[in-house]
């Protein structure tokens, strides 16, 4: 009996001796009824979470061994934060930081949620001031914060909250880090291509019916008024 292929959502990967780093599909379609931002962007949700669509990093570090000593961390990246960070890239910037702390999930019994913080950072010099032969680090790590609710219903990490249970980084040269952002922005922008026909058709159709719908309601109200029937 023949196996079935594996299929991955791997978009690319680099690897080094002893790091790794690998970008994937995590895009999700955004409703019908929010069809021209082509992205979901929570407005529904599944399994009591809300959809988003995301480019999802993996980082795993070798440095310590394979099998259970492997560092494994993750997290994600919104389309266009991608397309962001490789506008800086193309357009030359010698120092660049992106940083972002993230939480979410439920909480445990110590009142804790998952939490992942990620830093890409271009340098030019060490913190010894010598010059950087690869310039590009990707700093992630996994672990759990207190989640604080804000005054518009949006959630922030607590400060001095987050505990670390996972940390990995890679460095990165100019060339390798140019053909990753390449290759996740193509992706994007053909996995755009792809699903948009549909998206819009059935929005501006789902646009129509509702319009209708509506117009016929008047009409009907309408005809009552005419007939005495109004209140």
């Amino acid at each position: 009996m023949n196996e079935q292929p594996y299929v991955s959502s791997q978009i690319c990967v680099l690897k080094t001796d002893k790091k790794l780093v690998a970008f994937y599909d995590k895009l999700r379609v955004a409703s019908v009824y929010n069809y021209s931002q082509l992205h979901a962007d929570g407005e529904y949700m599944e399994n009591n979470r809300k959809v988003r669509s995301l480019i999802g990093i993996t980082l795993l570090d070798y440095s310590q061994g394979t099998g259970q000593n492997t560092v494994t961390v993750k997290a994600n990246l919104l389309p266009d934060e991608i397309f962001y960070i490789f506008s800086r890239l193309q357009a030359g910037f010698p120092v660049f930081e992106f940083r972002q702390d993230k939480i979410f999930g439920n909480k445990d019994e110590n009142g804790y949620s998952s939490a992942t913080k990620l830093s890409i950072t271009r340098n030019t010099q060490d913190y010894k001031g010598e010059p950087l032969r690869i310039p590009w680090k990707i700093t992630m790590e996994n672990g759990k914060g207190i989640a604080v609710k804000n005054q518009t219903g949006g959630t922030y990490m607590q400060k001095n909250s987050f505990q670390c249970t996972a940390k990995a980084s890679i460095s990165i040269t100019d060339a390798d880090m140019f053909v990753l952002l390449n290759r996740v922005t193509r992706y994007i922008t053909m996995w755009m291509i792809t699903v948009s026909p549909s998206l819009i058709s059935n929005g501006k159709n789902a646009m129509q019916a509702a319009l209708m719908q509506k117009q016929q309601a008047l009409q009907t109200q309408a005809s009552y008024q005419e007939d005495g029937y109004a209140a």
